[in-house]
């Protein structure tokens, strides 16, 4: 320390307390309050203002969030119950086409049925109809052949031929 003292008296001749401020300091100190006051007044409020905004921002966006969350609940709610009510719609709408699909079906079954008695009926009274004709033809015939067949069977088949032709004369 003894060499520092002597280098600055050297220098200046006289020797200066370290602990007493000198006028470096306090002109320091005006120019660093100056520029802090410059820097609160001008640049800390724009950028309070940003950050302000930004958490103003920050919190309308969680409650949005939250609110829309909340509505997609009550949508996601609100489509399960219609998509249940339209499930139970549906199946009591195909129950009722079921049902009314077996009526029409038991309907064409009835009338397929009659329909069908009906042909039965008529084809019946048909072949009746047919069957009688064809009896009458026969039964005409039928005499004429038992005189022939009994000419034939007696031995007299020329008589019969001549019958015949005298009877239709």
């Amino acid at each position: 320390m003894n060499t520092a003292l002597l280098a600055q008296e050297e220098e200046g001749g006289t020797t200066t307390n370290f602990l007493i401020p000198n006028a470096t300091f306090f002109v320091m100190l005006l120019i660093f309050l100056v520029v802090l006051l410059v820097i609160m007044k001008w640049v800390v409020p724009p950028i309070s203002e940003v950050l302000r905004e930004r958490e103003q921002l920050v919190e309308k966006t969680a409650a949005n969030n939250h609110q829309a969350a909340r509505e997609l609940g009550e949508a996601e709610s609100a489509f399960t119950d219609e998509l249940t009510g339209a499930r139970a719609e549906a199946a009591s709408i195909r129950e009722e086409g079921r049902a009314e699909g077996q009526a029409v079906l038991d309907e064409m079954r009835g009338r397929a049925r009659e329909e069908s008695e009906r042909i039965s009926a008529q084809a019946a009274d048909e072949l009746r109809a047919q069957g009688e004709q064809v009896s009458a033809q026969l039964r005409e015939q039928v005499g004429p052949l038992a005189d022939t067949l009994a000419q034939r069977v007696l031995g007299g088949g020329d008589t019969v031929d001549s019958g015949k032709r005298a009877g239709r004369s």
